[in-house]
């Protein structure tokens, strides 16, 4: 089963597949452009798209370099996409949409609220909601082609829910802010001032020897009561705290904090049944073959081939 760690990282690879799907999208709209990217291109005519220094960028140039640098990974990802349909679709296989929004809710944890997580995707990735869920979909459905046939006992999750007791229990949540110094007596005056009524924020820019946190007024955003990168004191005394209470002087390697929380909340608990589905497809997966060998297997059933230079590649 995933650590905390692994999914994490299972984050950021959820990211590049994203990334992927859209640089895919991308090549299909201009393959469905009306003709127009590549019939221009045949006939010696592009369209400006941009400009500068008064030189030209053609449609045609913007489109080659893009083949150039993505074409390869673009287009196993279209044929990955068709092949994983068509298996789906031979083995009666479909995601409903109830399984797709727990998805979505678990790849969003972590963020503050769901607009949050939406717009870190508009801004960083360029993606809207739609394209997010269309990259969902594909995941959990080649997840199932992967697992099928693959049976996991009742038992066998009854005893991973009992070794892991506190895996499904949620977590708080808080938004923090910090202010750190060097020395316990600087804390205590930190927590002095703040005792007067002077301000957080200001006093976190004019002292906090934490530059990232510090230019914003101490704030270190959202952060769970047991995330592994940040000390373990600091977390556990959040999370007695309510919205607005201020705690300090706390020990860190060689400084001292004074935290206090802007935000707390205790999701509720998963629904049992949600648990144990989650449950029964990561032992299903650990079973399975790596998802990318699937997709290559898949490529090879379907008679996948990309033509570059007259030459058929697998």
């Amino acid at each position: 089963m995933m650590t905390r760690q692994e999914r994490t990282l299972r984050k950021a690879v959820v990211i590049l597949a994203v990334v992927t799907l859209l640089l895919g999208l991308l090549l299909i709209w201009s393959l469905r452009a009306g003709g127009g990217i590549w019939q221009r291109g045949i006939s010696g005519e592009s369209a400006e798209v941009a400009s500068v220094g008064g030189q030209s960028v053609t449609e045609q140039q913007w489109m080659d370099e893009l083949k150039n640098k993505h074409g390869d990974e673009v287009l196993l990802g279209i044929l990955n996409q068709i092949a994983v349909e068509k298996e789906a679709k031979a083995l009666g296989i479909t995601v409903p949409d109830d399984e797709v929004e727990q998805e979505l809710k678990n790849t969003m944890s972590g963020y503050s609220s769901e607009e949050q997580y939406y717009a870190q995707m508009q801004s960083e990735l360029g993606l809207s909601r739609q394209e997010v869920r269309e990259e969902t979909v594909y995941r959990l459905t080649l997840q199932a082609v992967a697992t099928a046939g693959i049976v996991i006992k009742d038992s066998d999750i009854d005893d991973y829910l009992e070794q892991n007791q506190d895996r499904f229990r949620p977590k708080k949540v808080m938004e923090l802010s910090l202010i750190k110094v060097r020395t316990y007596s600087e804390a205590e005056q930190v927590m002095n001032r703040l005792e007067r009524g002077e301000d957080f924020a200001a006093l976190a820019k004019e002292l906090s020897i934490e530059q990232d946190s510090s230019a914003r007024g101490g704030s270190l955003g959202t952060v769970e009561e047991d995330d592994p990168f940040w000390p373990e004191e600091l977390l556990k005394t959040a999370a007695g705290l309510e919205a607005g209470d201020i705690a300090g002087p706390l020990q860190d390697v060689d400084s001292y904090d004074v935290i206090r929380v802007e935000r707390i909340s205790s999701p509720e608990m998963p629904d049992e049944k949600e648990i144990r589905d989650q449950v029964r497809r990561e032992m299903a997966l650990e079973q399975a073959a790596p998802l990318q060998q699937v997709e290559s297997g898949l490529r090879t059933k379907y008679a996948a081939a990309i033509y570059i230079d007259n030459r058929p590649q697998d």
